[in-house]
């Protein structure tokens, strides 16, 4: 790594590699809340690989929901293990930072997507900020693979 590059937030060696989404949320419920925001922020940004492998424990205790950019597609796409939640009503602080994308997209995010894709975020918003609780997966097929 180069003296320009910022260090990166999560060093390699830095969680337990046995742990992932399954184990800690049959182990941990104290982290539900966690899984909680990470299951909104899969749904409005339509994340279509959210592997349990992808939620990690940092050594400092801290929840790492890593991606590779499979998001934001104006397509709905949805794939994710976080289905624990479906049906449950959505906390209002949730509510909150859901309802603030209604209307305006950071610009930020917004200048890297398309017209589509920041209109179909904004659409998936307004649906969550509407319904006020987890979606349900009518389909059962919203799971990516392999689930790890």
């Amino acid at each position: 790594m180069s003296e320009d590059a910022p260090a990166p937030l999560l060093e390699s060696g830095d969680s337990d590699g046995w742990e992932h989404y399954f184990t800690l949320f049959a182990d941990e419920p104290a982290l539900h809340d966690e899984f909680r925001r990470i299951a909104v922020f899969d749904f409005v940004t339509n994340n279509t690989d959210r592997k349990s492998g992808h939620v990690l424990r940092g050594s400092d205790g801290r929840i790492w929901a890593i991606d590779h950019g499979l998001c934001f597609s104006a397509a709905f796409k949805l794939r994710t293990v976080i289905w624990d939640f479906a049906g449950e009503p959505i906390s209002d602080a949730l509510l909150d930072d859901v309802g603030n994308l209604i209307d305006e997209v950071p610009a930020e995010v917004a200048e890297l997507l398309t017209e589509r894709e920041v209109r179909a975020l904004q659409g998936r918003a307004r649906y969550l900020f509407a319904a006020r609780e987890f979606p349900i997966d009518e389909t059962g097929r919203r799971f990516p693979w392999p689930l790890v």
